[in-house]
Order: structure tokens, then sequence, then C-alpha cells
């Protein structure tokens, strides 16, 4: 599995505040002066990514509702609290709001979204955070082989990527042929597909003569083949390449 399945309560690493952090680092990831912008009548950045990414996860706005609520309750400098917020990406606040304001101008928001079905408005992700939360499994290659300290070609990274699923995770390989062909068509324009894979965590640049989109094509073709090469069928109940709880767990390739 690709992402952890923070529903999952009785998992040995399960947090008190585990969706709070993923929404929190939803605005760790947009500039400080765009953070904890919310008003009543907009959300900020942020929320619009997260919010975005909530539609994958029934139940996932309510219950960072309530894990919001819970804080409130027992205040940020209760113990507890700070101890978990501590490991947590910081708040930086604007001049003249607490933490307390900014958590209280998410919910309207939060709870807008659950009362018209969690449903949000279709967008390009707008910042890194939500582009590796929409392509988990690209983010997984692109972040973990095509590194800044990769030396080797294109096609020996794809080799070592899809030699490490042999006999095992070759829905992970899939989900990611799959997933790049979602990101081709998220971003028609060369300069959007760029900035996708730089927001998948990506250090390198596609090989000389190649676009982003060409190399992207090329990645997709590499991993198609291998899974035609070893017979892929795509596994029965849920997808192992996306927690449980996630919508796209129970969509095959």
């Amino acid at each position: 599995m690709t992402q952890p399945d923070i529903f999952d309560d009785e998992a040995p690493w399960a947090e008190w505040l585990p969706e709070l952090r993923l929404l929190l680092e939803s605005y760790s990831a947009v500039n400080r002066e765009e953070a904890y912008t919310d008003t009543d009548e907009a959300p900020s950045k942020a929320m619009r990514s997260y919010l975005r990414m909530a539609t994958y996860y029934p139940g996932r706005a309510f219950r960072v509702s309530r894990e919001i609520l819970d804080v409130l309750k027992y205040g940020l400098d209760e113990a507890d609290v700070a101890s978990n917020l501590a490991s947590m990406p910081p708040m930086i606040i604007p001049p003249g709001r607490t933490r307390e304001d900014c958590l209280i101008a998410m919910l309207p928001h939060l709870a807008a979204f659950t009362e018209r079905g969690e449903v949000a408005e279709p967008a390009v992700p707008e910042t890194s955070w939500e582009w590796c939360e929409r392509l988990p499994n690209l983010n997984n290659l692109l972040g973990g082989y095509f590194h800044q300290d990769a030396e080797l070609p294109t096609d020996a990274l794809l080799d070592e990527y899809m030699a490490a699923g042999a006999g095992g995770p070759e829905h992970e390989v899939a989900a990611t042929a799959k997933e790049i062909g979602e990101l081709l068509e998220i971003c028609p324009a060369e300069e959007c597909v760029e900035e996708a894979v730089e927001g998948l965590a990506c250090s390198l640049m596609p090989p000389d003569g190649q676009t982003y989109t060409q190399w992207m094509e090329h990645m997709a073709e590499r991993l198609n083949n291998h899974l035609k090469e070893v017979n892929y069928q795509p596994p029965v109940g849920l997808n192992p390449a996306y927690p449980p709880h996630d919508k796209r767990a129970a969509i095959h390739q």
C-alpha cells in the first residue's frame, strides 16, 4: 500500500490526530503569505487542495472537523495537544490572528463540503502536496528513483523500480502507469506537465531531445510493456495500491 490507512485506529502506528496532520501538511505546502487565509466567503488555496483530495476519502472532512473541535476543546497548550502539534508542520499564522482563529476559520468550509455530498470543484492541483496525494504511486516512482543523486538513465531507473515489484506489488506498477495517463489528461500544456513532475518530487530533467510530456509517455510505455510481459492481472477485490478507504482502491486498471 502506497499510503497509510489513516482510518485504521488499530494500526501500531495509529495516532490521535492523523487527519489534522494531513490538513496541516496541505497548509505547509503553500507560500507563507497564502497559508491560513480562509475567510467566511472563500477557502484558502490549501483548503481547496485538501477538499479536492477529501473527495477520494468518504468521511475525511468530517473526521478532521472532529479532530479540530477536540483540539479547541482541550486547548492548544494542553500537554497532549501540544505534544501532537509539535510533531506536525508548524502553523505559521498571519499577523493579528491566533492559531485558534485559523482552525475555527477552517470549520465552515469543511462542514459545507460534507453537507453538499463531499464534492469539490475539479481543478488542476495547486500545490506539491496535492500533486503527491493526487498521484501517490507516480510520486513514489519519481521521488524514490528520480532523485538528485540518481546517476542511471531513465530506462535503468525504471528497471530498478520494476524489479522491486517483481513477484510482489505489480499493482503499484500498474497504478503508476495509469497515473501517468491521468497526469497527461490533467495537464494538456507542457508547462503544466513540467510543474507537475517537479511537484511530484522528481529532481531530474528529461533526457536530451525529450519534452516532459514525451518523457512521461516513454515511462508509461515501459511500465505497460512490463505488465504485458509478466501477464499482469488486476487484483481481486480492493486494489492494494491505494488505502482501503480510498475510492480509487475499488477501481482496477
